[in-house]
């Protein structure tokens, strides 16, 4: 007890201590903080893969036809919930004079992709209707597609805030546009005319608006019902597919169900479309996670690079313990001898300065812990203020792939570095605690 005592009497009478508190919240902070925003955007790239391509995805090397068939046997399997089918193309879009843009056009089914996707909380109209979303026909021009468009090919967003005018925005709902896109009009040995590529164009009509918040996806897609977009081809296939998106039955994980997939998906190959065996090997079949390894391999090497250099600044907090605690035991000889004089050991005096060091430890970890949090929930209000004081603006979704930064607090690693610090506040105190435990008491109490 009276160890403890003279560690908290050190702690409020050495003002010069709250130095070495202050450096060990700010690197504590620090380390949290980056730790923490890193995670959070790979977390944010994974779980929006995950949700608008389902946890299985498909990619044949070439259009296959039967795409109904292959989904049908995929939902008979117990260890998938919902399979959907997306028939691919790109081409330009007609939104009004002069202007004229580049997208990625899906043919999709809406019944199935909503089981397999989050799209209707992607949806700006229909998001919180209370049935699944439907492609509405426009009645002044029935002919017309109806069609979803992702939000930036319809507006900017504001430069400053990344933010969309969402009142101009949805006045495009109903409004027509042209799809124009190539294809093969059929696969012929005899008619090379036929197969030669072809311009298509369809009209469409805006029937809801795409809002994912993921960069590539709002800039440049557009969802029509796969059926018309199939006609729009002409492709000559039966259901034909490009991609196919499979959502996992629960308590199944996405990697272990890929080889039943695949499998599925040879058998499938094999005898409804009779393609021969090195063609169905060219399949791709991977889990929407690790599509995006690649990507958060790296993201995660930086985050690992970072945390080494503010790992090896922090580690000064050691030498900045042990020099104020080593100046703390030269200034207190007689108080340390008036305690081994009285019968206290030498582990009693060593233990005054490690329960010191503990402490400071504690006290600046936990501090650094509130701050790491408080800075990571509001790192978007923070940004915002940096962008209005200093007119710089830090975080782009066009550069980052999200309109604000994902700020997830991750607790794994703050308590990591909670532990790592207070580990180094008692290595920083240890070799003053074994110099406290050297202490002579009668050559220090004799000149006394």
């Amino acid at each position: 007890m009276l160890k403890f005592f003279l560690a908290l009497r050190y702690l409020k009478k050495k003002k010069i201590v709250l130095l070495s508190i202050v450096a060990l919240a700010i690197s504590t902070a620090l380390l949290v903080t980056v730790a923490s925003l890193f995670t959070a955007f790979i977390d944010a790239v994974e779980s929006s893969a995950s949700s608008y391509l389902g946890d299985i995805v498909v990619e044949p090397p070439a259009r296959f036809s039967h795409s109904d068939k292959f989904v049908g046997k995929l939902n008979a399997d117990k260890s998938i919930s919902a399979a959907t089918v997306v028939l691919s193309t790109n081409g330009l879009i007609h939104l009004g004079s002069g202007n004229v843009k580049a997208v990625s056009v899906w043919g999709i089914d809406l019944a199935s992709r909503s089981e397999v996707t989050d799209l209707k909380n992607n949806l700006l109209s229909q998001k919180s209707s209370a049935s699944v979303p439907q492609f509405t026909v426009n009645s002044n021009d029935p002919d017309a597609i109806p069609a979803f468009i992702a939000i930036g090919l319809l507006a900017e967003p504001n430069g400053q805030t990344d933010e969309y005018d969402m009142s101009a925005v949805n006045t495009n709902i109903n409004k027509p546009a042209v799809i124009t896109t190539g294809s093969f009009e059929s696969q012929t040995d005899t008619d090379a005319k036929a197969s030669a590529p072809r311009s298509r164009s369809a009209k469409i009509n805006i029937s809801d608006i795409l809002f994912t918040s993921v960069y590539e996806i709002d800039q440049r897609f557009v969802f029509m019902p796969i059926d018309s977009l199939a006609a729009v081809l002409k492709t000559g296939m039966e259901k034909p597919a490009d991609i196919v998106h499979i959502k996992c039955a629960a308590g199944f994980d996405a990697a272990q169900v890929v080889e039943t997939v695949g499998q599925i998906w040879s058998d499938f190959a094999t005898e409804t479309l009779n393609w021969p065996h090195f063609y169905i090997a060219n399949t791709e079949i991977k889990t929407a996670v690790s599509k995006q390894s690649e990507y958060t391999t790296e993201l995660r090497k930086q985050m690992g690079v970072l945390l080494v250099i503010f790992g090896i600044i922090s580690a000064g907090i050691i030498v900045l313990v042990f020099c104020i605690f080593y100046m703390i035991v030269t200034t207190k000889q007689k108080d340390l001898a008036v305690i081994k004089s009285i019968g206290g050991s030498s582990a009693s005096a060593a233990s005054i300065f490690l329960i010191f060091g503990l402490l400071i430890g504690v006290i600046g970890s936990s501090a650094g812990l509130a701050i790491g949090y408080l800075v990571t929930h509001n790192v978007n209000t923070i940004e915002r203020w940096i962008q209005i004081c200093l007119g710089l603006k830090l975080w782009s979704s066009s550069i980052y792939m999200f309109n604000r930064i994902p700020s997830q607090f991750d607790w794994y690693w703050a308590l990591w570095f909670f532990g790592l610090s207070i580990l180094a506040s008692v290595i920083g105190a240890l070799l003053p605690a074994v110099s406290a435990a050297r202490t002579f008491p009668a050559k220090i109490l004799r000149y006394e």
